[in-house]
Order: structure tokens, then C-alpha cells, then sequence
């Protein structure tokens, strides 16, 4: 049976191709479903700011009336400013394992780009680095995290058929939280404090925690903005991440690193990890998702590390290791087994040399394919 393409153009469509994601993975042991709202709101112009400094569309494969696979095509203008080439984005690419269907898609998305005169493409990424990047290649049989994507072993023979190659990995580690904190990670932090006039915020409400969002993305935006396929969020986009994702912290797992004017020198955010109650939720916040998702917040025994910025000029002065002294005790007090670290640049020393205080595993990698086209 031969595959048809048909272009997102309504709200019906956009519904089909976020459930398509579910539906293709509903028996998985180990993916992390997105939300429907959320996923829904990252794709609507009006609702999610990145629109306005992106040009996208996406698409549905089908055999028959049957919805085989899924693609989407970006193009971030602050990615063009920063690059020194017209070079796009595919994301949201997912098929069952049939290349005529993958290949269709593919080359619908790669034909809109050259289109719109890009003459490279790279992915999987979505509008910007908050959103789910990278395709897994390693680590197939471990749990995914709410902040990654996670696709079949078949996805990448796929891709380097067509010709892709890598562009950079992520990886991600895994280690065990012990009932005491590492001596050597306890000394270097005191070491730490105590040389530069550093202390971690402590933070009573989350109302006081709101505050400090501009000042934290602030942070972020200028500890990423080096960083392979980061773009600058602006104020709008701020206010947007802010509202959707930080109600769902627990103050007690963010720790804000200060200096002695009460200055923010480094934050480390975390979460609960949410993997089993997407999965139990389907994507779907109602009738009982958002109860599972509560449930996860209030007892749980994974820790999944987001986010870890570090001011310059103090990014090698020791403040990581005084986030990580912070957020193993308050994960350990809250009954932490496990912590994911979530994706980092392979070349990334500099985060990597804290995982060796622990016995850490690296145990899943990402990759981003790029091609000319």
C-alpha cells in the first residue's frame, strides 16, 4: 500500500498527530509520555511564544486511512543569526518501522526547508532547548525522563540511510544517592563556601521561588547560549517556560547558590521523576492523570536532574559541587534511590567531572544528525 502525506492544517489534524506519538508507543515500558495540553500548547501559534521567532509546519503519513508517522519542520531565526549556515530543524519524527513511510516524511520536510532556502537540516529538535532533542541511540531499555524524547532501535537505521550524519551527542548518566553524602563532594563544597563567600538560598515558599525565575532563565540563558542548538529566550518566552513548568518544583529540590551580596552565582533545578504517572496518565492530565502526577511530586525514589547553570567566572571555582552537596541531602532526606542526570554535550567536562564523586553509569546517549540538502 502506498503512503499519502498530509499537511496539519486544522485542529483535528494536530490532535491526530499528537495522539499518533501515544498510539505508537501506548505498551511501552519505558517512555515518558508528553501531555496532550502541553504537547498541544508547544505547537499552536498564539500559545507558545517560540512561534514568533519560528516558522514551522507538520505533517501525518498514512497507508490507507490509517496514521503510520508524523514529522514536523522548523526554522529558529535566532539559530540563523547564530549560524553560519541556512540550516533548519526536523522534530516531532515518528513512523512505524517501514522506510518507504519514514522516507516520505522525511523528504516532504527536507523539500519545505529547501523551499524556505535552507541548505542544511538537524534534529530531532523542537523550537528551542527547553523543548525534547536528540535521538536516543543508546539506552533503549531504560526509563526515559519527562524532558527527553524516547524512540524506537529502528529510528536511527532509518536516518543514516538517508544519508544523516552525527552531529553531536548527549549523554546521560545514572547513580545511586547513599545514606551519607561523598566526603570528597563535603569537603570541596565547605572548601567552596567558605573561600568565596557562597551559601545556598534557602527558599520558604514558592511565591518567594517565582522571584527569582527572570534572575534564574537570565542565568540560563547566558551559562547555554555556547551551547550546541541553545536560543536566547527572550522575556516572553521566560514568562512562558516560567508559568508552565516551575508549578510543578518542589522548592526543596532547586537549589540557588549566592555570593555574600545575595547575588545568584548558580541554580540546580530538579523533579521528582514523572515517568511512571505519564505512563499510567497517557497523556492525558484528566479524568486521573493529574492524580498520579500529584502522587509522583509527594513519594517517589528517582530524582531527575534539568538544569545546572553556573555564572562566569565562577564556572571553575568549585559552585556545581555546592548544588550537588545541596541537592543530595534534600533528595536523600525525600527518599531518593536514584538520580538521572537528563542530557548533556558529550565534550562537556566540565558537568561531567562531577559524576566521578559517584559511582555513576553513563547509560543512555542522544544523538542530533545533521545533513546537507
Amino acid at each position: 500500500m502506498s503512503v499519502s502525506i498530509k499537511k496539519v492544517e486544522s485542529k483535528r489534524d494536530l490532535n491526530t498527530f499528537i495522539k499518533f506519538y501515544i498510539s505508537l508507543y501506548t505498551d511501552n515500558s519505558n517512555i515518558a509520555f508528553p501531555l496532550d495540553f502541553d504537547e498541544r500548547s508547544t505547537l499552536t501559534v498564539g500559545k507558545n511564544p517560540a512561534h514568533k521567532i519560528c516558522e514551522s509546519a507538520y505533517w501525518l503519513a498514512y497507508k490507507g486511512d490509517k496514521v503510520v508517522g508524523r514529522i514536523g519542520a522548523i526554522i529558529n531565526s535566532n539559530e540563523l543569526k547564530n549560524s553560519d549556515s541556512k540550516i533548519g530543524r526536523f522534530g516531532f519524527f515518528d513512523f512505524i518501522d517501514d522506510f518507504d513511510v519514514s522516507q516520505a516524511l522525511m523528504q516532504t520536510a527536507t523539500n519545505w526547508l529547501k523551499e524556505k532556502n535552507m541548505a542544511q537540516v538537524h534534529g530531532p529538535f523542537g523550537f528551542t532547548d527547553l523543548d525534547r532533542q536528540g535521538m536516543l541511540v543508546k539506552g533503549f531499555d531504560r526509563l526515559s525522563t519527562m524532558a527527553t524524547l524516547y524512540n524506537y532501535e529502528y529510528y536511527p537505521k532509518h536516518i543514516e540511510k538517508f544519508g544523516f550524519e552525527k552531529s553531536v551527542d548527549w549523554v546521560e548518566y545514572t547513580f545511586k544517592i547513599n545514606p551519607e553524602v561523598p566526603e570528597k563532594i563535603q569537603k570541596i563544597s565547605k572548601y567552596v563556601q567558605r573561600k568565596y563567600g557562597l551559601r545556598p538560598l534557602e527558599i520558604k515558599t514558592k511565591k518567594e521561588l517565582k522571584q527569582y525565575i527572570p534572575d534564574l532563565f537570565s542565568l540560563i540563558n547566558d551559562t547555554y547560549k555556547d551551547l550546541y542548538g541553545y536560543t536566547t529566550l527572550n522575556k516572553e518566552q521566560i514568562e512562558y517556560y516560567g508559568k508552565n513548568y516551575f508549578g510543578f518544583v518542589k522548592k526543596e529540590l532547586i537549589s540557588i547558590i549566592v555570593d555574600k551580596d545575595d547575588a545568584i552565582v548558580g541554580i540546580g533545578v530538579t523533579l521528582p521523576s514523572f515517568t511512571k504517572a505519564l505512563q499510567k496518565a497517557k497523556g492525558k492530565l484528566f479524568p486521573f492523570g493529574w492524580y498520579h502526577l500529584l502522587k509522583s511530586l509527594k513519594s517517589n525514589d528517582i530524582l531527575d536532574l534539568y538544569l545546572v547553570a553556573v555564572k562566569e567566572g565562577y564556572r571553575d571555582k568549585g559552585v556545581s559541587v555546592v548544588m550537588i552537596d545541596t541537592l543530595y541531602r534534600e533528595a536523600r532526606d525525600f527518599g531518593i534511590k536514584h538520580i538521572e542526570t537528563n542530557i548533556e554535550l558529550e565534550d562537556n567536562v566540565q558537568v561531567q567531572s562531577l559524576w566521578k564523586y559517584f559511582d555513576a553509569e553513563l547509560h543512555k546517549r542522544r544523538r542530533c544528525y545533521i545533513k546537507n540538502i
